[in-house]
């Protein structure tokens, strides 16, 4: 793609790219069933789960692409840990 891609450049890319069509209707596809499971469950429960989500994305970029995982990141990932297991228990009560 050019430095400063058209509407027409972008919307041919989404389907020329193949990598770029995967992630956008992989995203599609999550979107529909997140509202699918927000319609049969309570949010409550599957937000923390989606903050997870976080930690894959974390997790898996080191695996897949090598990314560097320093303090900050380990730091934020335990934020979130932490911050799903206090909403778990609060949903126990």
């Amino acid at each position: 793609m050019s430095p400063h891609p058209g509407f027409l450049t972008t919307l041919l890319s989404l389907v020329l790219i193949p990598s770029l069509f995967a992630g956008y209707a992989l995203y599609g596809v999550m979107t529909v069933i997140l509202v699918i499971a927000l319609r049969h469950g309570e949010l409550s429960v599957l937000y923390p789960v989606i903050a997870l989500s976080y930690i894959w994305v974390a997790i898996l970029s080191v695996l897949i692409f090598h990314e560097s995982m320093n303090g900050f990141k380990i730091a934020g990932i335990a934020l979130i840990i932490a911050g799903v297991a206090v909403l778990g228990r609060g949903s126990q009560a």
